[in-house]
């Protein structure tokens, strides 16, 4: 592989941040998830996510099937941000995948 990668299931309830269940991290650091507003949450690691060089994609479906629009993107060199327009409680085990190309 020629990037770096995180992959990772998502649940999350009420206004607690997102806990992830972490299947693989090439990326050097701990993500740290974070609520910020209903369905609207950041993944953080300072430095880890190069802006035009990261890709995210989380599917739209987990252990309560589908769960509406959900989308994935690089906000700064720090932070990937997933908005999840049901709100809260919508992830459950659902799978995300960042990407960081050289």
């Amino acid at each position: 592989e020629n990037y770096k990668v995180y992959t990772a299931l998502l649940t999350q309830s009420g206004t607690s941040a997102p806990t992830a269940t972490v299947l693989e991290n090439t990326l050097g650091g701990t993500v740290v998830w974070s609520y910020t507003a209903s369905g609207d949450y950041l993944a953080t690691l300072s430095g880890a996510f190069t802006i035009g060089k990261t890709w995210a994609m989380i599917a739209p479906y987990g252990d309560n099937g589908p769960s509406g629009i959900i989308s994935a993107a690089n906000v700064s060199a720090n932070s990937v941000r997933v908005v999840d327009l049901n709100g809260d409680a919508g992830l459950s085990n659902t799978p995300i995948e960042i990407r960081v190309y050289p």
